[in-house]
This record gives C-alpha cells, sequence and structure tokens, in this order.
C-alpha cells in the first residue's frame, strides 16, 4: 500500500493532526502486530506510552478508540504534564485517544481557550521567525522567561539540546511553544 493511501486511513486525531509528520507513529516495511488489538500493521505508534506493563506495538485505530488505554490501564500523556482545561472529557481525549510526542525530558501539552491545542512538532527559534510566529509565541504569560529568553538568543534548535515543541489553538489560532532540553 503507497504512503499515501496509508495516512489516508489514519484516524483523525483532534489534538496530534499528523501524528506520522511529527514521528508519534512509524510507518513500517513489514507488519506487525498490534499488542491491544492483535491485527496487523504497518503504521505503530512510537511515542510514549505510560502504563506498568512495557508494551512494544499499537495501530492507530486502538489508540483513537481509547482502546489500548483502557486495555493496558495506560495514559498516552501524562496528566500532571498539560495546561489546564475545565472540560473533564477534553481531558481524557488528550491522555487516553491522542497519541503523544518524544520530548527531551516530560513532555507537556499546550492548552488555549480552555481547550488542548493542536500539536504541530518540533521547532527551533529558526522555523518561528521562517513561519513569522516568533515573536507570536514570545507574547505567552504561561512561558517561562528562561525559555523565552532561550528562543530570543536562537538557542532553541529543532533536533537540538534546548528543542521547541509548536502548538496551535483549534479555536483562535494562536501559536504556542513548549521549551525542553536534554
Amino acid at each position: 500500500m503507497e504512503s499515501e493511501n496509508l495516512i489516508n486511513e489514519l484516524p483523525k486525531f483532534k489534538y496530534h493532526p499528523n501524528p506520522l509528520k511529527t514521528g508519534a507513529f512509524i510507518e513500517e516495511d513489514e507488519p506487525f502486530v498490534c499488542d491491544c488489538c492483535g491485527k496487523e500493521t504497518l503504521i505503530c505508534y512510537s511515542a510514549p506510552f505510560y502504563s506498568v506493563e512495557s508494551i512494544d506495538i499499537f495501530c492507530p485505530e486502538c489508540i483513537a478508540n481509547g482502546e489500548a488505554a483502557k486495555k493496558f490501564d495506560g495514559e498516552f500523556q501524562d496528566a500532571y504534564s498539560t495546561d489546564e482545561v475545565s472540560d473533564e472529557a477534553k481531558t481524557e481525549e488528550l491522555i487516553y485517544r491522542t497519541p503523544g510526542y518524544c520530548g527531551w525530558q516530560q513532555e507537556y501539552w499546550r492548552a488555549h481557550c480552555d481547550d488542548y491545542c493542536a500539536y504541530l512538532g518540533g521547532v527551533g527559534t529558526k522555523e518561528l521567525k521562517e513561519m513569522n510566529i516568533f515573536e507570536e509565541v514570545l507574547d505567552d504569560d504561561m512561558l517561562d522567561d528562561t525559555a523565552k529568553q532561550w528562543v530570543r538568543d536562537g538557542f532553541v534548535t529543532d533536533g537540538g539540546s534546548i528543542q521547541g515543541y509548536l502548538f496551535q489553538c483549534l479555536h483562535c489560532g494562536k501559536h504556542l511553544v513548549w521549551v525542553d532540553s536534554d
């Protein structure tokens, strides 16, 4: 099956719209068997899953429908490593039915307009300037002064020791970052 067909068959994730691009899912040449449903898959989850059991393979469907989190009593995002939202259903969707992302220390999910943002991928200062959102991400009361200074000074590099993670509000379109270092 062609890559484009595989991408089109992926479930839609509200808070992680392109998990193949961000690396949350990887495409394999040979099928693997999902540890949750037992079906073969060419697209497997490759980001964190917090559970007592060590699980190797999840298919996108078992994440989207919540079966993976339910079966293995796990989470795809640490509930204490998110901005706050008032609607518990939104938190449940993020934690139990949304693919996470890989961070240096601890992944953190941003929120805006009382909802979680869409995770868009890794960025550095260079990319923020190229996207013309450099000043926008610095206008964020929740981003600490140290992280803002790292962004300003150009220390944040995509794939570097100080990594930025880009989010976008689903309601107003504002871009936010989370900055983490190794």
